[in-house]
């Protein structure tokens, strides 16, 4: 009965030409295509930014879903775009976990995205490149937001770390989302402000690596796999990380024979393969069976053992999908289109702190400033507000929705963060010019006092010689 279902399905495939949706890099689907091309000879496969698929489900002709974050399926389904996955015999034997990784998103007792693909995310980097820059490998986000990358950057030239814009890679938006998670908000910016500042950014998660891979970069923020095919070391971050489900869905509109073949396809012969390229198969347990490289999974086995004793924070992606618009398009705004204006303000803040020119209390004030959330206007209603975890919560759903008013918003968030880094520098230069001023009179008030000092010491030592003088005169009389 099974076969014969097959065989219809793989009619219908022959019959029905399938497009699929996709985040995966390219090196992914063309392993991908001649697995899919079997079973559905007509098929595409179009990759495409995250901020693009809404648009293109709406146009219709999509059928499946294939690769990114979950935090972009998980605002699809709140937004409505998903349709419940076809009820098939391999979706229904993909365990429900692995260990407290969910694999599937169940509402209502529907299955509306799985995940196929298992990626941890690290800080990649060439042990080679590291040691050459004379840096320590960065082991930590913190690291990545170090004053000691700044002043790298400073002697150099060179911006140390790659990082791909959110708005392009749903990969990194998690990342730079966990730093939030981590260090909390303000904290949270703060960090993500300095590392902005030294980075060198690029538009896909696939071009981090390659420019760390070829010196580019000495560091860069990317899912596993990347290490592993590039051949570079990594770090799991120390402060925190987590782990991306990268998942497939039926996007709603979809034509359901297509969409029921290519559940079954990816669940079964692309998880398998997936292990080729280094990546965690949704279900682990394939890592054992005879069909897969048993020496890239080996490989896979012994990091997943690391990810697994790693701080993993499993952050719910129904948190992280509700400020996703809002965050994204912010960080965009404040410290991609402003990035020459930050990395100058960060890179003088950090030199006048190492040479002595600002306090550390003035310095951590600073850094501070850097990153705090601005204060802006909202165009919908004129209200002055600040950018808190609150406000990007309760107002994702028309970032998300209503281009027209993201337009403003990105526009009045980009322009309050300049007025920010300018108030920043000119609190900057008061801080420089202040502790002149201080030393200058602090050197004014110890030369006088030096010469009193001076003064007296003469006198005494005057004093002391007429004394030994006169002993001297009445000792020689009376002999």
């Amino acid at each position: 009965m099974r076969t014969v279902l097959l065989a219809l399905l793989l009619l219908a495939g022959a019959v029905f030409p399938a497009t699929i949706l996709t985040r995966a890099d390219q090196a992914s689907i063309d392993v991908a295509l001649p697995v899919l091309q079997r079973h559905i000879p007509d098929i595409k496969i179009i990759p495409a930014d995250p901020t693009q698929w809404r648009a293109l489900i709406d146009r219709g002709g999509v059928d499946f879903l294939w690769a990114g974050a979950p935090v972009l399926y998980e605002s699809l389904l709140r937004e409505g775009y998903l349709a419940p996955m076809p009820d098939v015999a391999e979706l229904r034997q993909l365990p429900e976990r692995v260990g407290n990784i969910p694999l599937k998103r169940v509402v209502n007792g529907s299955v509306y995205y799985v995940v196929y693909g298992l990626l941890g995310y690290v800080i990649g980097y060439s042990q080679d490149a590291a040691a050459k820059a004379g840096l320590q490998p960065a082991c930590s986000w913190r690291d990545l937001a170090s004053p000691e990358l700044a002043r790298y950057y400073l002697k150099t030239g060179s911006k140390p770390v790659a990082i791909a814009r959110p708005t392009k890679s749903t990969s990194t938006a998690a990342m730079m989302q966990l730093v939030t998670e981590i260090y909390g908000w303000e904290e949270g910016w703060r960090y993500l402000a300095s590392m902005a500042a030294v980075a060198r950014f690029v538009d896909s998660s696939g071009a981090v690596r390659d420019a760390v891979k070829r010196g580019e970069a000495v560091f860069g923020p990317m899912v596993d796999y990347y290490v592993f095919i590039a051949g570079l070391q990594y770090c799991i971050p120390t402060d925190g990380t987590d782990i991306l489900f990268d998942p497939i869905a039926v996007p709603r509109g979809a034509n359901m024979t297509a969409a029921t073949t290519l559940t079954r396809v990816f669940l079964t012969e692309i998880e398998k393969s997936v292990v080729d390229r280094y990546i965690l198969p949704g279900n682990p347990a394939l890592l054992d069976s005879p069909d897969v490289n048993q020496t890239k999974a080996a490989v896979l086995k012994q990091h997943l053992s690391r990810l697994i004793n790693a701080k993993v924070l499993a952050v719910p992606p129904e948190k992280s999908a509700s400020y996703y618009y809002s965050f994204i398009y912010y960080y965009e705004a404040t410290l991609v289109d402003l990035q020459d204006q930050l990395t100058s303000l960060w890179g003088r803040v950090v030199d006048a702190y190492y040479s002595g020119k600002i306090t550390q209390r003035q310095f951590e004030e600073l850094w501070r400033r850097l990153g705090a959330p601005v204060n802006y206007t909202d165009p919908a209603t004129g209200q002055v507000k600040t950018f808190t975890y609150q406000d990007a919560v309760a107002i994702n759903s028309k970032v998300a929705s209503d281009p027209t008013y993201r337009d403003k918003l990105y526009q009045a968030w980009r322009e309050a963060a300049r007025a920010r880094y300018q108030q920043a520098e000119a609190l900057l230069n008061q801080y420089i010019q202040q502790n002149a001023q201080q030393t200058a009179t602090s050197a004014t008030t110890t030369a006088p006092s030096a010469a009193a000092d001076t003064g007296m010491y003469l006198a005494l030592a005057a004093v002391v010689l007429l004394a030994v003088l006169a002993t001297l005169f009445i000792f020689k009389k009376r002999n």
